[in-house]
Formats: C-alpha cells, structure tokens, sequence
C-alpha cells in the first residue's frame, strides 16, 4: 500500500495511508511524563516516535485533525506495532493547539499509564512582555498542592494529580515557586528555581514530575518545563530565604562575602542591600573583609549561618571591631516583612544598634509608646502605625520624662510598606566617630535618616480685636487671613532655638510686611496655648502675644473635660470666675492672665463673672453645653471691649482641632443685663472730676463702683436717680493717674466704661 509521510526537521512524524490524509490540521506537542523506560511511539501502525526518553518532549507540528488516529506505545526495543503495550485512539479537532502528555505508571491499577490530550495551550504569549504557561500535577503519589510564586502570587490552587490548570501569564523573571500541600499551604515541601527572564513572549507546559517518595530505582520528584521547540528544562531544587542586609557597625566601608564568592563589594556604614535570595537549608558563611581586599581569605571575621526555606530574614551589621564589650556581630531578625500587613498601615520593628547608648524608651509623641526598655543589641516585634508622620520623643528608660532626643519619622509615604528602623552612631561621639542618630532601612535598600527635629505643640488663638492678619514663622506664612476669635489646631513648632513670630495685615505679600514681631523660644516636648492679644497702637495695652505652656490636648480624665480660662478682654477689671456648683476656679484674673485647668463633667456648665475680691456680686454669667466632649480639652478666653464698643464682650471657646464658638450669656444672680446706653462719662481723660450721665427710665438706686485694672475697688457708693437723664459729678482726685472700670448696676441693668485718669 502507497504510503504518505510528514515529517518535521527531525525525522518523520506522521505515515498515513495515502487517502487518509485529511487537509485539515491541529498544533500538537507530545510530552514524555511516565516515570517508565523509554518508548516507542506508533501513530496509526508506523513508528513516529523512536526511542522517546522520559522527561523530553517533542516540538509543537501539524497534526492531522477531523480522523482517527491510534497512538501505540512500545518499549523501545519494539520491532513492530505488534509490540505496543497499550493504545490511545484520538481524533484532533482543526485550528486546536494540543498537548499529549503521558503519564501514570504501566501495569498501576492505581495509576495507569495513560495519555492526558487537553486542547487550549498556546505557543506564544499574549504579551510580548510575560511568558504564558499551563501547569500539569504529573507526581503519582504526590498529594492536591498548592503553588506559589514567593512574594508574588498563588499560581495553582488544590490541583491533585493529573489537573492542568489554566493559562497563567507572568511577567518574563525569575521565581522561586514554592509548593506546598493545599491543605496546609504555610508548609513548603520544595522550592524550585524557575527562570523565566529570557522566556518574553514565549510559553510553556510546566509539569510536576517523579515519584515524592521514590523507591529504588525509581526517579525523584522534580519540576520541568517544556518549551514550544521542544527543550525540556528542569526547575532545580534551590531551597531559599530572602535576606537583607544592614551596615550598622560605625568601621570603615567594607566587602562582604558569601562563602568564597563577593556578595557586597565596598558596602558603606549606614546602607542596606535590598532583600535578595540566599541560600537556605544548609550551612552557609558570612565573611566580612574591609573593602580593599581581594578574596574570602582577607575577611576579618566569619559568621556561619543556617537560613530556613521559606522565611524572611534581616541581618544587621554592629558593634565595633575589636571592642570586647560591644564586638563586632551581626543580629539576625526572622520574620521579616517586606510589606505591611495593611496597605493604610506602615509595618516596622526597631533595633537598638548604638553602642555606648543607655537602655531607652521610644515615644510617638502624642500617640503611644513604641518602645519600652530597649538596650544596645535589643530587636522589637514588628509595630504597625498608620502612615503618616510622627516625631519620635528618646527618653532613658529609667526617666521617661527626660527627653534625651526628638526625631522626625515621617512614614506618611509609605502605606502597605515595611521598614527597619536602627539606632546607630555613638551618643558620646570621640574624634572622627559618628554622632548618634535614627534611620530607617526600607526594602528597596533606601535608608533614610530621621532628622533630629525638637519640637512643641502649639495652639494660636487671635484674640486681637483688629483686622484678620497673616502670621509668619520666620519668612515662612504660617497662617493666612488668620480671622479674630478662630483658633489653629495644635499644629508642631520648632523648639530648642529662638524662632520669630511676625504678624502682618491679611493683605500681606511676604515676612517684610509685618506689623510685630514677637521672638519665643519653645521647650521640646512642651504643649503651648498662645494668645495674640491687645491692641495695634495702644500704649496701655499694646498687641502682643501670650503663651501659656503646659496646654493640654485632652483631658486628664476621659470622662472629663479639662478647661483652662484666659482673661484677653483689654478693658474689663480684673474678675474673679465661679463654676457654678464647683467654687471660685479664678481669683483676681487679670487682663493677660491664665488660670490653670478645671475638669468639669461633659455636661452644660455655668460660669459666673464677678469683680476680683468681691465674688458674690455676679455681674454677668455665661453658658457652656460640654456634652458630648468628655475627654477633650479646650481653652475659654474673655474677648472684645467690656465697655460696649464694638466688638463687644463674651466669653469664647476654642477646641484642640480649632474649632472656636462663644459661650452663650444668660442673666446674672440678679438679673441683671448689658445696657452701654445707661452710661456715658466726660470729660474722658479726667484730671479733677468727672460728670457719670445715667439715663433711667424710672426713679431708681444706682450702684456705682470704680475699679482699677488689678480689680481693686477704689469707689463704691449708692445714687438715687430720678427718670430721665441724672448728671452725677465725681471727684478723682484720690484715684492715681491711670485706666479704671466705671460699673453702674441700676435696677435690672448694667453698664461698664473705661475711664482715665490723667495728671
């Protein structure tokens, strides 16, 4: 009979009896996975594949489709198709790209010898970038596993024998695939190098191959890939670990070596190596050199190591060479992270790598402690913060409220990411030595330092009755268009050294337009409220600022809220403050004084105003509705002109976030109310004497007191006034030369001027 052969560059595939051939074609790819002798394959009676190994494959060629055929296979010293041990008949299906894969055991009733012909592979990849693979479970006694590639992702998902998956398209790199049993996939079973960088645009069948528990004779478990040409390559066994690496050892720049080969050539103090793969399982050595030398035999000292397959390792140069109390070492952390656990969240642990440094606490001022009684060498759990940016308070661990340094760390950059934060340097630096300081090495290899940054918190509150203004840090604009009675929140401020606080008006165009300038120097880890206060222009009580430190930014007790009250209004008498149901909370607050914190409940409060050494005389009362801030603190500042000008007196709010409102006035003990239009003085400046016209609707007894701006009372008498307006001359010539407050009660009102006395 006329016979018909296809063949491909390697010798005949195909022979079909002539009439059989259909013009019809399928992409096909034998792949040899049966752990048995080499074979012989037939297709349709006639030899295509002579002698084809284990483990090898054939390229992808035409293949008849749409008609039978019969694969045969024979050991390999067959002579005919008589020979054929076992049959596949199969029939492809025209424009299908196929892969034959032979498997299982001849003679296992568990698994037999057997041909998995699936369609849907590919011969090239769908981005000329990635390389396109399909993965075949082909161990017999290989348990459902899980596949990862380390660090990247979950490739195959519970395949048991004799699954595929689907097509997986990576990018064209280097993995380490890790597999593990799908019902326990935190256990590797076996790592295998899989080099696919030089595989772009291309594609692969991946298949697990060999027996996991091997008898004699009989091939161990592996990992293979076969390319569209035919190539079979193995994934080699390649147990590793990700490690990165620290210098932290105030020495010269120096070589690191592993084993015999130059790991780091001329790594310098105070950088890191990216995390890198590095052998696991087996002994390895860690040589260190200084960075002239020229092998493994200059290293100046050795650290054998045993890494684990699987885990995450950092490795922190430190000490100092040649010193017995603090040698040279290296301090191993397992567990590392090269991400954080929350893509909000910033993941770090710290080392304390300074040698001479006391045992420490570590403060995120204003949040938590991060580190508690940390000495030379010690290494912390992981903490995982929000990101964003933190100052850093280092105080001894036996006096935690010394801070010793402060440090900017600011990690607001660096969500879902991962850090080692060391300590290093000397805190007593000698000649040439390196000062002490906070850095932080990031997975990349970055190391970036923590700035020494002392700073306070500070809260402004404008509480000048003049136009909004600019404020200037320096020539930096602070706050722009800065509006009487608003407040900032607590924002941080250079401490530790003189800094100037300029005020412009708001239409300011730099630092050059101010109007006052007011040189403070903060203490670092000090909270300040400062009050811009008096008047642009005015002798008596001119503009300035008013700081108050030991602020707070909550309460001392949850439940409460803390209360600090300021006197800002320029011409109001001293006063004494009564929280009423508590006492007297201030006593002769003058203009520009503070009065240390009260911790009322989170309820509506009333505070009571009355002249200084007389108390029960409430001449105005103010309500305060604190429910719903327990735990806050804020600061309540008398504001505006006692005498009726505009802007006229209250009692104002501000919040730690800024928030400012006024407290709500009621009537006082007796009643009384605000009426300016009571009372009206000349002249003003007084030298001699002074005419009081009360205006009064009815015949009435006035009450007039007179005092100083200390609160002392000068004058106090009773008048009887008729209805209409009353001319009621005083003499001041007892009254030194001076501002005083005039107070008129007459009935169910009040009135306050300010009077002068000039010589």
């Amino acid at each position: 009979m006329k016979k018909l052969m296809l063949t491909w560059a390697g010798g005949m595939l195909f022979a079909l009896g002539a009439g059989s051939l259909s013009a019809q074609t399928a992409r096909l790819q034998v792949i040899h996975n049966s752990p048995s002798p080499t074979v012989d394959v037939y297709l349709n009676g006639v030899l295509t594949l002579d002698d084809f190994a284990y483990r090898t494959a054939t390229p992808f060629i035409d293949a008849p489709a749409g008609v039978p055929i019969n694969v045969g296979v024979a050991l390999s010293t067959s002579t005919s198709v008589n020979d054929t041990i076992v049959n596949f008949p199969v029939t492809l299906m025209s424009g299908q790209t196929y892969v034959a894969i032979a498997t299982g055991i001849v003679g296992n009733a568990t698994t037999p010898f057997t041909l998995n012909l699936q369609t849907g592979y590919t011969e090239t990849a769908s981005n000329p970038a990635n390389v396109d693979f399909r993965v075949f479970h082909g161990s017999t006694d290989a348990p459902a596993v899980d596949v990862f590639a380390r660090g990247v992702t979950k490739l195959v998902n519970d395949a048991s024998y004799g699954d595929v998956t689907g097509i997986i398209s990576v990018p064209a790199a280097q993995y380490y695939l890790d597999v593990t049993p799908a019902a326990d996939s935190t256990t590797i079973v076996g790592t295998f190098n899989a080099d696919l960088s030089g595989l772009g645009g291309g594609a692969a069948v991946v298949f697990a191959s060999g027996f996991l528990a091997p008898g004699a004779g009989q091939p161990g478990f592996g990992i293979f890939a076969a390319l569209p040409d035919g190539t079979v390559v193995e994934f080699p066994s390649s147990p590793v670990a990700r490690l990165q690496v620290i210098h932290n050892s105030a020495n010269p720049t120096v070589d690191v070596y592993l084993g015999s080969t130059l790991l780091l050539d001329d790594f310098a103090y105070r950088t890191a190596t990216p995390y890198i793969y590095a052998p696991a399982g087996s002994q390895i050595n860690i040589g260190v050199a200084l960075s002239n030398s020229t092998s493994a035999a200059d290293t100046i000292v050795s650290f054998p190591l045993t890494l684990v397959n699987g885990e995450t390792y950092v490795a922190l140069a430190s000490g100092v060479v040649g010193n017995a109390t603090t040698p040279f070492t290296l301090n191993i952390k397992a567990g590392a992270r090269e991400a954080g656990t929350t893509a909000a969240n910033t993941d770090f642990f710290v080392v304390h790598g300074s040698t001479d440094a006391p045992a420490v606490d570590v403060f995120a001022r204003g949040v938590a402690k991060l580190v508690n009684d940390a000495s030379y060498g010690d290494i912390t759990d992981y903490l995982s913060v929000p990101a964003a940016q933190y100052y850093l308070d280092v105080t001894p661990a036996a006096d935690s409220t010394t801070i010793v340094g402060t440090f900017n760390a600011d990690l607001s950059g660096l969500g879902g990411g991962a850090a080692v934060v060391f300590a290093s340097g000397f805190l007593a630096p000698g000649a040439g030595q390196p000062g002490f300081g906070i850095f932080a090495a990031l997975p990349d290899g970055t190391v970036v330092e923590f700035p020494s940054s002392p700073v306070a918190r500070l809260q402004v509150i404008h509480n000048s009755a003049n136009p909004t203004v600019d404020v200037y840090l320096g020539s930096t604009l602070l706050l722009d268009d800065f509006a009487y009675r608003t407040a900032t929140p607590y924002i941080y401020a250079p401490a530790g050294s003189q800094i100037n606080i300029g005020v412009a008006l708001d239409n300011s165009t730099s630092a050059a337009d101010t109007i006052a300038s007011f040189p403070l120097t903060l203490v670092n880890g000090e909270t300040y409220v400062v009050v811009a206060s008096g008047l642009v222009g005015n002798a008596t009580t001119p503009f300035t600022l008013l700081p108050y430190a030991g602020a707070r930014e909550a309460a001392s007790n949850p439940a409460n809220v803390d209360v600090l009250v300021h006197h800002g209004s320029t011409d109001a008498p001293a006063v004494d403050v009564t929280l009423e149901g508590t006492g007297i909370i201030a006593n002769d607050l003058a203009y520009g004084d503070f009065q240390g914190y009260v911790n009322p409940p989170a309820a509506p409060i009333r505070l009571q105003l009355g002249p200084a050494q007389d108390s029960t005389n409430i001449v105005a009362a103010f309500n305060a509705d604190l429910t719903g801030l327990e735990g806050s603190a804020l600061t309540v500042f008398a504001s505006g002109f006692f005498d009726g000008t505009a802007p006229g007196f209250g009692l104002w709010a501000a919040l730690a976030d800024g928030t400012t409102f006024a407290l709500d006035v009621t009537t006082s003990l007796e009643d009384l109310q605000l009426n300016q239009s009571l009372l009206s003085m000349y002249p003003n400046p007084a030298s001699r004497e002074v005419v009081l016209s009360l205006e009064n609707n009815k015949a009435e007894t006035a009450n007039i007191r007179v005092f100083d701006l200390q609160g002392r009372m000068w004058m106090n008498w009773n008048e009887s006034v008729l209805s209409g307006n009353n001319a009621i001359t005083v003499s001041v010539d007892r009254l030194p030369a001076g501002t005083y407050t005039v107070l008129v009660t007459l009935g169910d009102a009040f009135s306050a001027k300010t009077l002068v006395v000039a010589r």
